[in-house]
């Protein structure tokens, strides 16, 4: 499935290895008026370095996922987006929600 979208928050986290970790804020509108929010992980580019909290138009991506077993040997997945090309924003708001476009509820075939 490819992806674009416009105004999309990326946050960033780096790990003891100094290893940057990206990821994507969702939020959808409840009927009360009030928002449900998630994130979803993102692979950027090789050579990626935005700071936390910048807003991208991603260009290019498509959504992938990966299996895993836990302890239990139970099987999880995992989504994420893969950026391949996208542009960076120039100012950011707070206050402003942003979204992952063009994907629709009916297009998603999750396993849950």
């Amino acid at each position: 499935m490819n992806i674009t979208s416009k105004n999309t928050m990326i946050f960033v986290k780096e790990d003891e290895n100094l290893k940057k970790h990206y990821r994507a804020g969702l939020s959808s509108k409840k009927q009360d008026g009030t928002y449900d929010n998630a994130y979803i992980d993102v692979r950027m580019p090789k050579g990626t370095d935005i700071e936390d909290r910048t807003k991208i138009n991603i260009t290019k991506g498509f959504l992938s996922f990966y299996n895993y077993k836990d302890k239990d040997d139970k099987q999880h997945t995992i989504w994420y987006v893969v950026v391949q090309e996208y542009n960076k924003q120039e100012e950011t708001k707070d206050d402003e929600v942003y979204v992952v476009q063009n994907i629709k509820d009916e297009e998603l075939e999750l396993p849950f």
